[in-house]
Parts: C-alpha cells; sequence; structure tokens
C-alpha cells in the first residue's frame, strides 16, 4: 500500500488517489487503512462502497470513528478535556496511546486523566453455551461502555 497520510492533504494528486483506488479495490491487509484515509479525504460511502464491496453498516461505523476522530484532534495541546468527551472515546474503543496522539499528552497523562474522573473498563461475561446449560468455558471482556 502506497499511501502516505502525508498526502492526503493534497486530494488532487492523481498518484494518491490512483494508489487509493488501487488498495481499496484489491482486498489485502492494509485496505482498511485505505478506507479510512478515503473517508477522511471524503469520499462518499457509496464511492467507497462501490469499489470494496464491503457492507454500507460497516462504512457507515467507520465513518462515525473517523468523525469523531476529527472532535478528539480539535483539543491537540489544550489544558482541559471535557470528561464527557474522554467517556464517549473510551466507549468507541480508542486507546489511551491514540488518544494521547491526538491530544498532544502522553499516555500515561491519559491514563490519570482517566483515573482522575473515574473512566474505568467495566468487566463482562460471555456466557458461552448461551444459558442452554451450565457453561465450562465462559469468558469476560473489558469495555468502556
Amino acid at each position: 500500500l502506497e499511501i502516505k497520510v502525508y498526502g492526503l492533504e493534497d486530494t488532487k494528486n492523481s498518484e494518491i488517489l490512483k494508489n487509493l483506488e488501487h488498495a481499496l479495490k484489491f482486498p489485502g491487509a492494509e485496505r482498511i487503512f485505505a478506507v479510512k484515509y478515503a473517508l477522511q479525504i471524503g469520499m462518499s460511502l457509496d464511492e467507497i462502497y462501490a469499489m470494496t464491496g464491503i457492507d454500507r453498516w460497516f462504512l457507515s461505523n467507520m465513518k462515525e470513528l473517523v468523525d469523531f476522530e476529527k472532535k478528539l484532534k480539535a483539543y491537540l495541546n489544550k489544558k482541559s478535556i471535557p470528561v464527557d468527551l474522554l467517556r464517549e472515546a473510551k466507549a468507541l474503543g480508542f486507546s489511551d496511546r491514540q488518544l494521547a496522539g491526538f491530544w498532544g499528552m502522553t499516555e500515561n497523562q491519559v491514563f490519570k486523566l482517566r483515573h482522575k474522573h473515574k473512566v474505568m473498563p467495566e468487566f463482562q461475561q460471555v456466557d458461552t453455551c448461551a444459558a442452554e446449560f451450565e457453561a465450562y468455558t465462559p469468558y469476560f471482556y473489558s469495555t468502556y461502555s
């Protein structure tokens, strides 16, 4: 995949667009990043769907994340991060490391901010037998729901 994030500002660059289109049309490990870049430069869901065949529901959810990322980046180097924004970011699955990068902080600063505002993961159990009979292999997962 020959797409560089720094080149996306120049959406008129035909070489970048050609590489992006190729990455969207042909499945591969890096394709998901091409979808993200396409959304970042403003390609419509229909255009991306036409090139990838990826379900519009999934593309719509990716667009929500890309749009939310813009909201997060608006707080770069700000002294105060709204707690509601932090909670929503964690519920959407953004890591402390990602948030640190968006906000010009260290990962440890984001961790401390979360603890200060009691934004902590919850642990929930998955019943692997769907309550049909006693489960011997249930497991837990963490979530910021």
